[in-house]
C-alpha cells in the first residue's frame, strides 16, 4: 500500500498473574483486570501483564494475521539494556453475557476489533517501548513511552533448571508440577463454566498444572472454522482461551498447550471398544477432511501425508505460531508449548522430515515468544529421532494399559519404564504426561478408588521425572471421582524439597529384614545370541528387585576372549544393591570348541572368582558370595576365545515390597517411596501382613541426619529420626511397619538440634480404604550402621553345574528381565583390545535356539483420544 493513515488508542491494563508451584504455595495479591492508566511514567509490579491498544484503519489491510500485509510490533528496552520484541494482534472483543447461574458460557462479540501488544516485564527498573506500524513491511508509523517495574511476590516464567532434570520460576523457586489433563470441553459439557470448576478443584487439592489441546473443532481451535492462515471466525475460541488464561491465574495452575492435535492430520479410524455412554463426551471423530489446510476446505494442501514437507504448509503455520505467541505468550501462566501431541501417528509419518519440521517450527517459535516459554513435543511410541532432538526443552512419557485386552500389567513398572526411557535418550527433564489403564476411555469401572492415579503419581516423582504424573482422564475421571484427594500428600511432601538446586539421581535403597522367606532370586536371562556384537558404547546395568535396566536384550551373550576376535572383547558391567546376603551366579551354557575361555567376576573393583573353561565346556557355572550393600560386577572373559552365557542369578534379591530412591550424594538428601507390591488397584481385596524392613541406602556423605517417615495417603509426617552417617557412608534406619505405602525424607543437617518439617497446610481427603498409620517415638536409638552390615565372604569359585531354574516369587509380581527403571543407568567405557582379528568359529543358530527371552509383561503405548 501507498499510503498509511493511523489513529492511536493507547490503554494499559494492568492484571496480576498469582502463580503456585513447587514450593510456591502463597498466591500474590489479585489485581482488578480493569484498571487503566496512562502508560508514561507509570509504576507497575514485576509480571504484570501490560496491555497496548492500538487502533489501525481496517481498509488500509486485507488480512490482519499476516505479516507481510499488515504488521504491530512492541519493541521494549529493559533496565539491563536487554531488548524484547513482542508481535501484536488484531482480535475480536467478546463478553459472556451469560446470567448467574450458568450452565455454560454465552460469548457475544463486543464492539469493534482492536489490535493489541501484550508484554509482562521480567525485570525491575526503568522501561522504554515504541509501538512500530509496517505496512507491505515498511514501517510507517511509530508510538514511543516509557514506564517502571518495581518488585513482586510473581515468581515469573517456569524454565528448566541448572541440573537439568527439574524446572524452575525465574526467582529462582522450584516448580514441581503436579495435575492431569483438561483436554477440551464444550458447550454441552459446561465450556468455561466447567473448566472453571475444574481448575477451581485442581488448586484447592495442591494441583498446580493442566495440558490443553487449543487446536479442535468443538471448543478451542483456530484452523477448523475456515482455511488455514486466516482466524477471523475462530475469535469467539480464541477469547475462550483467553478466559482460561485468567482463570489459571486466578488459581495458580500453569497450563502446557498442545498446538497441533495428531489427529488433524490423519483419517479417524474409530476406537477398538464401546465408550461408556456416561460420562458424556465431545465428538471426537474431526480429522483431516475437517481441517484447514485441506483444499477441500479452502487450503492448499491434496493431503495430510506432505503437512510437514510442504512450504506453503509451513508458512500457514508459523503465521498460526506469531499469533498464539502475540495474543497468549504475555502469560507465566503458560507452562509450555507442545507443538504436537502424537507427531509419529500423523499419516505418512516419517521420523527425519517430521525432525526437521519441529526445528523449524521451534525456532520460529522461540523467536516470535522471546523464548519465555518452554517447548516440548510428543510421540505416542518412544521415538529417538524426535526425543534426542536439541529443540525440546523436555520430553514426555506416555505408559498405557491396553485393559480390557491385555492382561493386567504391573503399573509402576511399566510406567517407570517409560519415564527412564526417556531419561536415557536425552539430558533434559522428562514428564509422564498421559497414563491410563486404556488409552480409549477412562477407567471408572475398573478402578473406582483412583489406586492407579495415586501409585502412579508418586512413582513418577520419585523414578527422576520432573514432576507427578498426569492422568490423561482428568475431566472425566480425575475430577468426577474426586481423586484429586491424591494430590495434597505429594503436594506437602514435594513442597520441602528444593528439586531445581539438588543434583538428585535415582539410587537403589536396600530392605533388609531378618526373614530370609521374604526374599526371591532374580534370574536374569534373554541375552542377545548373535555372533558379534555393535560398537555401541558399553552401558552398565542397573538390576533392581523389578528387572534390568536397560533391558538385557540388546547385551550380547557371547563374551569374546583376548586372542581371538578381539575386537568385540567387551566386558560386561552390572549395578546391584543387596538386602541380604546371597551369591551371583553366572552360569555359561558353552564355550568355543576350537580354545578356550575363562570367566572373570570382580566385585566393586576386584577379582573375586575365576573360572578356567576347556574349548567345548558346556552347561558350567560360577558363583561368588554378595554382602549386604550397593555393588558393581563385572563378568569378563579373559581367556582365548568366546563363552556363551545363560543366565545370571541372584540368590535374595526381590521382597514384597519395592522401593523407588532419588539421592543427591554431595548434599546428603535420600528421596524414597516403598510401595507393597500387592497394593494396587486390582489387588485391594487381598491381606497384607505389616512387614518391617530397615533401611539401608550407600554413597551418602557422613554427618548428621534427620529422617522423617511420611505417609503418601494422607501427607502426614508420621515419624522422625536422628541418626549419623559414617565414614563407611550407609545410612542405615529402621522404618515403621507398612502394608500399603510409605515416603522417607532424609536430610543431612548442618544444625545442633534438628526439628520435624512443618508441611504447608493443604486439605487432604483420606481414601475411603482409610490407611493405617504408625507412629515412633522420636527419641528412639537407631540401629548403627554396622549392625546390618555383613562382611563379604571369601571369595570362592565352583564349576559344578548347578540348577538355574527361575524359581517364582511368593508374591504375585514376579521379577523378571523387564526393562524397568530404578535408575538411570551409568555409560561405562570399556577397555578395548588394539590385537589384530583372528577369525575364529563361528556359534552355529542351534547353539541359541533353546534360550527364550522372558517376556515383558510392559504393554506398548498407546494414544489416549
Amino acid at each position: 500500500m501507498n499510503s498509511f493513515r493511523s489513529r492511536f488508542l493507547l490503554i494499559l491494563a494492568i492484571t496480576a498473574i498469582p502463580l503456585i508451584g513447587g514450593t510456591v504455595l502463597a498466591q500474590a495479591p489479585v489485581q482488578t483486570p480493569d484498571q487503566t492508566a496512562t502508560p508514561n511514567g507509570q509504576v507497575h509490579a514485576l509480571y504484570d501483564a501490560i496491555t497496548f491498544s492500538v487502533d489501525i484503519d481496517p481498509n488500509l489491510y486485507t488480512n490482519p494475521f499476516d505479516s507481510a500485509d499488515i504488521e504491530l510490533v512492541g519493541v521494549f528496552h529493559g533496565p539491563s539494556g536487554r531488548q524484547v520484541v513482542i508481535p501484536g494482534f488484531w482480535m475480536q472483543p467478546y463478553t459472556d453475557t451469560c446470567v448467574e447461574p450458568c450452565r455454560v458460557e454465552n460469548l457475544q462479540a463486543s464492539g469493534d476489533p482492536i489490535w493489541q501488544v501484550r508484554f509482562s516485564p521480567d525485570e525491575v527498573g526503568d522501561w522504554s517501548y515504541s509501538l512500530q506500524i509496517s505496512d507491505d513491511r515498511t514501517t510507517v508509523d511509530t508510538k514511543t513511552g516509557a514506564f517502571s517495574i518495581e518488585a513482586s511476590a510473581r515468581p515469573g516464567f517456569i524454565h528448566v533448571s541448572a541440573n537439568k532434570r527439574y524446572f524452575q520460576y525465574d526467582a529462582g523457586q522450584s516448580y514441581f508440577p503436579i495435575g492431569h489433563n483438561l483436554n477440551w470441553s464444550w458447550d454441552d459439557g459446561g465450556g468455561l463454566v466447567a473448566y472453571r470448576r475444574w481448575l477451581e478443584a485442581l488448586s484447592a487439592s495442591g494441583g498446580n498444572y493442566a495440558r490443553l489441546l487449543i487446536d479442535d473443532p468443538f471448543f478451542i481451535g483456530l484452523e477448523w472454522n475456515s482455511a488455514a492462515g486466516n482466524y477471523t471466525a475462530s475469535q469467539k475460541e480464541a477469547a475462550r482461551f483467553d478466559e482460561i488464561l485468567d482463570m489459571a491465574a486466578e488459581y495458580g495452575v500453569s497450563l502446557q498447550i498442545i498446538v497441533l492435535w495428531h489427529q488433524a492430520l490423519t483419517t479417524y479410524q474409530g476406537i477398538p471398544v464401546v465408550a461408556p455412554e456416561n460420562p458424556s463426551r465431545p465428538d471426537t471423530s474431526a480429522d483431516w477432511d475437517d481441517y484447514g489446510y485441506n483444499v477441500r476446505r479452502g487450503g492448499v494442501l491434496s493431503g495430510a501425508g506432505i503437512f510437514f514437507s510442504s512450504a506453503q504448509a509451513r508458512q500457514l503455520f508459523q503465521r498460526r505460531l506469531r499469533y498464539i505467541a502475540a495474543r497468549w505468550g504475555y502469560s507465566p501462566q503458560i507452562f509450555a508449548w507442545e507443538m504436537i501431541d502424537e507427531i509419529d501417528h500423523t499419516t505418512n509419518y516419517n521420523a527425519q522430515t517430521a525432525a526437521a519440521w519441529l526445528q523449524t517450527m521451534a525456532g520460529y517459535l522461540r523467536q516470535v515468544d522471546q523464548n519465555r516459554h518452554l517447548i516440548t513435543a510428543g510421540s505416542r511410541d518412544f521415538d529417538t529421532t524426535i526425543l534426542d532432538s536439541p529443540v525440546l526443552d523436555f520430553t514426555q512419557a506416555w505408559f498405557f494399559q491396553r485393559r480390557p485386552f491385555e492382561t493386567v500389567a504391573d503399573q509402576v513398572v511399566g510406567s517407570v519404564s517409560a519415564i527412564r526411557q526417556n531419561l536415557d535418550a536425552a539430558e533434559v527433564p522428562v514428564l509422564l504426561n498421559a497414563f491410563s489403564l486404556n488409552p480409549w476411555f477412562e477407567p471408572t469401572r475398573e478402578d473406582v478408588e483412583g489406586i492407579s492415579v495415586q501409585t502412579t503419581l508418586w512413582a513418577s516423582a520419585f523414578s527422576g521425572a520432573g514432576g507427578g504424573a498426569m492422568s490423561a482422564f482428568g475431566e472425566t475421571y480425575v475430577v468426577p471421582l474426586d481423586l484429586q484427594r491424591y494430590y495434597p500428600p505429594l503436594a506437602a511432601f514435594a513442597s520441602v524439597v528444593n528439586w531445581a538446586k539438588l543434583d538428585l539421581q535415582p539410587a537403589d535403597a536396600a530392605l533388609l529384614s531378618d526373614d530370609d522367606s521374604l526374599y526371591q532370586p532374580m534370574r536374569i536371562d534373554g541375552f542377545l545370541q548373535r555372533y558379534g556384537v555393535d560398537d555401541a558404547e558399553p552401558v552398565t546395568h542397573l538390576i533392581t528387585s523389578d528387572g534390568v535396566v536397560p533391558d538385557v536384550s540388546t547385551v550380547p551373550g557371547y563374551l569374546y576372549g583376548r586372542l581371538y576376535n578381539t575386537q568385540w572383547h567387551q566386558a560386561q558391567q552390572y549395578r546391584v544393591t543387596i538386602p541380604h546376603a546371597t551369591s551371583l551366579e553366572a552360569r555359561v551354557r558353552a564355550t568355543s570348541t576350537q580354545a578356550g575361555a575363562r570367566l572373570v567376576i570382580q566385585v566393586d573393583g576386584e577379582t573375586t572368582a575365576e573360572l578356567v573353561l576347556d574349548a567345548g565346556a558346556k552347561d558350567v557355572a560360577l558363583r561368588v558370595p554378595l554382602s549386604v550393600g550397593e555393588h558393581t560386577i563385572t563378568l569378563e572373559n579373559q581367556g582365548d576365545d568366546w563363552l556363551q552365557l545363560q543366565s545370571v542369578e541372584i540368590g535374595a534379591l526381590s521382597a514384597p515390597v519395592r522401593v523407588l530412591t532419588l539421592r543427591d550424594a554431595d548434599a546428603g538428601v535420600a528421596l524414597s517411596w516403598l510401595q507393597y507390591r500387592s497394593y494396587t488397584w486390582d489387588r485391594l481385596g487381598e491381606p497384607r501382613p505389616p512387614l518391617l524392613f530397615r533401611y539401608r541406602l550407600d554413597r551418602m556423605p557422613s554427618g548428621r541426619y534427620t529422617v522423617e517417615l511420611w505417609n503418601p495417603l494422607t501427607g502426614a509426617v508420621i515419624g522422625q529420626e536422628f541418626t549419623t552417617v559414617g565414614v563407611n557412608g550407609i545410612l542405615n534406619f529402621e522404618l515403621v511397619p507398612m502394608s500399603d505405602e510409605l515416603a522417607v525424607r532424609a536430610v543431612r543437617r548442618s544444625d545442633e538440634l534438628p526439628t520435624a518439617t512443618q508441611p504447608p497446610t493443604l486439605t487432604a481427603v483420606v481414601p475411603s480404604h482409610t490407611p493405617t498409620a504408625f507412629s515412633i517415638e522420636t527419641n528412639t536409638p537407631l540401629p548403627t550402621a554396622t549392625s546390618t552390615d555383613t562382611p563379604r565372604p571369601s571369595a570362592t569359585a565352583s564349576s559344578t553345574p548347578t540348577d538355574t531354574a527361575t524359581v517364582t516369587p511368593t508374591f504375585t509380581d514376579t521379577a523378571t528381565t523387564t526393562s524397568t527403571a530404578t535408575s538411570s543407568p551409568t555409560r561405562t567405557p570399556t577397555r578395548r583390545p588394539t590385537r589384530t582379528a583372528v577369525p575364529t568359529a563361528t556359534p552355529t543358530d542351534s547353539s541359541t535356539s533353546a534360550l527364550t527371552a522372558t517376556t515383558s509383561s510392559t504393554p506398548t503405548t498407546t494414544p489416549y483420544r
